[in-house]
């Protein structure tokens, strides 16, 4: 088989939902120089697509074609073209492994290794950056460790993807509502369609620590605390983890905002090993008077006798290791009571789940995994084990990520698994989404719902940003660490009816009735009248005032 008259397909390298990859060999150079053809299929066929498609085509080909020519990291562009209605790139082949292959044949790589690596790649994406470019599916299978040079090479970037997923709407205006990225290793923003430099920083950190741990994002806990990824489970140098810490923060502000500043920070000269526990809590007060005093005392007593030697020579380890002795330790995640899901299969033979889980996985949903649908009373008491293709703390996400898996499984859907029995599955179907309106706003009170979801999920940080600025003043004096304390103390909310009273364009009253069901026992009703806005730049709603019903 030749495409374009010229490229022979030796094998398929791969497929996904954009179309295939195959290895290729040249038949019009001498050398038969091998290549790798990209082959990338229309999400939407009519003329007017396809014409505009061609011309954004043609825009990212002269992208990647400058990419490759500046950087030795990025595979060279030898051709784009169109046939048959699909759309071709033929680019350099990269002979070596994908940093996926290394961890599968190797397991876990050594801190030196990988910040070697980490600073190799982010010399390429400060490249990247500085031509306004976001590469958006940083992930281990995009990334290849050439076999001529043991050097990182970066391939796959995401703007071609999103090209051919370009829509035409009836009214003419032009749309797509693809997310690019991988679920796990894209941030929140990413998620909604806003990806920024940081979103990039985010995917590597959560690559670097992949390297060393072997563990997958999915794989990591959550701190119950901080909403922070819990990634800590081998030594590594002060340095090296507060970098990566601050590369996968969940807040965008709280991140490095360029790969330039991330890569200053990681050349930084690194500290001692002194534990495998580097808190990854952000630091959200000053420390209280009686915190004052005891580090004072503490390090009194430390410059006393041998240990001003070591405080002169080793301050900084001095203080992590304050930390890490006195400091109370964070207590662990606890399983998660409720979450949204994309559905793909359930099955009654386990062997048949493991083997679909496999298939998806391969396929790239590196999240699918599987769960016994009679621990969630919600949904079913059949005996099922139900296959998923990830899980998400909002019902939008987990319809978002539907948008582009029905291309693959038309029965698939999105669901809400529960311990209570009484709550709703909420089940969303894919069919329901060619009815519905692409741009559309979720409604007040499945935002409430949604908001309550993330709470029981422990995912503080997340809930924490859906709240106004004013919010968080008037209701937590702005204090992250005290709106933490309270849900701290409550095991699980139930909203048991959330009711919106108006809407306009920019906010809405939704009514709501909840219990709190407190870890000393106790349950406590409520009932509340939150005032919502909408967040245009992130497409959610923001929590900006409540009133307590009697």
């Amino acid at each position: 088989m030749l495409l374009n008259n010229r490229y022979r397909i030796i094998r398929t390298l791969g497929s996904g939902g954009f179309g295939e990859t195959f290895l290729a060999e040249d038949t019009q150079i001498p050398s038969a120089r091998r290549c790798v053809i990209k082959q990338l299929r229309l999400i939407q066929h009519n003329p007017q697509t396809y014409q505009l498609v061609q011309q954004r085509f043609a825009r990212e080909a002269a992208i990647l074609e400058e990419l490759g020519d500046g950087n030795s990291q990025i595979p060279t562009l030898y051709a784009y073209f169109d046939e048959g209605q699909l759309f071709y790139l033929a680019q350099e082949y990269i002979q070596g492994q994908t940093l996926s292959q290394v961890v599968a044949n190797r397991g876990c790589l050594s801190e030196s290794r990988v910040r070697e690596i980490l600073i190799s790649l982010l010399n390429v994406l400060d490249y990247v950056h500085s031509k306004g470019i976001v590469h958006r599916d940083i992930k281990p299978e995009n990334i290849i460790i050439r076999s001529s040079d043991n050097q990182p090479v970066l391939i796959d970037f995401g703007a071609v993807r999103e090209t051919v997923a370009t829509q035409v709407n009836s009214q003419g205006n032009v749309t797509s509502s693809i997310v690019i990225g991988t679920p796990g290793f894209m941030p929140m923003e990413q998620a909604v369609g806003r990806a920024v430099f940081a979103s990039d920083l985010y995917s590597l950190g959560l690559v670097a620590i992949y390297l060393l741990t072997a563990k997958l994002p999915q794989q990591l806990e959550t701190d119950s605390y901080s909403g922070e990824i819990n990634w800590q489970r081998k030594a590594v140098s002060s340095n090296f983890a507060a970098v990566l810490d601050k590369a996968i923060r969940s807040h965008l502000r709280e991140r490095f905002s360029s790969a330039k500043e991330m890569l200053e920070a990681l050349q930084q000269k690194p500290t001692l090993k002194i534990g495998t526990s580097v808190p990854s809590t952000p630091k959200i007060a000053k420390s209280s008077a009686k915190g004052n005093w005891f580090n004072s005392a503490f390090f009194g007593g430390v410059i006393g006798g041998c240990g001003l030697l070591a405080f002169i020579l080793f301050p900084e380890e001095i203080k992590q290791l304050h930390k890490n002795i006195f400091q109370p330790k964070p207590t662990e995640t606890p399983p998660m009571t409720s979450f949204y899901f994309l559905a793909d299969s359930a099955f009654r033979d386990i062997n048949n789940a493991n083997n679909q889980i496999t298939n998806l996985k391969n396929a790239g949903y590196s999240q699918a995994e599987k769960f016994w649908l009679r621990d969630y009373p919600n949904l079913s008491n059949n005996p099922y084990h139900q296959v998923y293709v990830a899980k998400y703390s909002s019902r939008r996400s987990c319809i978002e990520s539907l948008r582009n898996f029905i291309r693959r499984n038309k029965n698939a859907y999105c669901a809400f698994a529960s311990k209570n029995a009484n709550e709703s599955p909420n089940y969303f179907y894919g069919s329901q989404i060619e009815s519905s309106q692409t741009n559309s706003k979720p409604s007040p009170s499945q935002a409430v719902r949604d908001y309550y979801s993330t709470i029981n999920n422990g995912n503080y940080s997340i809930s924490w940003n859906l709240l106004s600025p004013r919010f968080q003043r008037n209701k937590s004096n702005n204090s992250y660490s005290e709106y933490t304390n309270w849900w701290n103390k409550v095991e699980r909310v139930e909203v048991e009816q959330a009711k919106t009273l108006s809407t306009t364009s920019n906010s809405a009253t939704v009514e709501t009735q909840m219990k709190y069901y407190m870890k000393d026992g106790r349950v406590i009703p409520d009932a509340q009248r939150f005032k919502l806005v909408w967040n245009a730049q992130l497409q959610n709603w923001n929590f900006d005032d409540s009133s307590k019903l009697n």
